[in-house]
């Protein structure tokens, strides 16, 4: 439930109240509650309705800082739980040295705890050839042996994904 701010008559009488010095007042009256509030020039705001044998939970506080407030933490939340999926992609007849060169970026990836996914998109004379990208492929997986394991790998018509995750350390 969305917490709302009592501003005229409700549904209830009697509400639990937690003050602006945060003190808990078990049974209150809420239009003193309302007063409370307003001789503080603050909000009265109702957190949950109440059941059949309780009273409604209600704090006075500034309403619009409250909810500014739980934005940005839920935005903080948000953003800070994201793990990025970093795609690097390869060519089926790509050379010794790029390959490493990617890979170093790749190790990087892994490290910020971050999932790396490798695609090898075969185009026209290519796709004649799928083993040969396989193989590469296959190579380019070992070579991240020990730093990153594989969780998922799929082979469609002209295209090669393999997704890695940071490996876990042995005890």
């Amino acid at each position: 439930m969305q917490p709302f701010v009592i501003k005229r008559k409700t549904d209830f009488k009697y509400v639990r109240l937690i003050d602006v010095s945060n003190a808990f007042i078990e049974k209150v009256f809420v239009g003193d509650a309302r007063d409370k509030a307003k001789d503080a020039g603050l909000d009265l705001v109702c957190f949950n309705l109440p059941e059949r044998d309780k009273f409604a939970l209600c704090k006075i506080i500034d309403y619009g800082k409250w909810k500014y407030y739980n934005e940005k933490t839920k935005k903080k939340d948000q953003s800070s739980n994201k793990q990025a999926v970093k795609e690097v992609r390869f060519s089926p007849v790509i050379g010794d040295h790029d390959v490493e060169h990617k890979l170093k970026q790749v190790f990087e990836f892994l490290e910020n705890g971050d999932e790396v996914l490798f695609s090898m998109r075969f185009k026209g004379v290519q796709k004649r050839n799928f083993r040969i990208g396989e193989d590469r492929m296959n190579e380019i997986v070992d070579m991240c042996q020990g730093r990153g394991e594989v969780v998922h790998r799929k082979r469609t018509g002209s295209q090669i994904m393999v997704r890695l995750k940071q490996a876990k350390e042995k005890k």
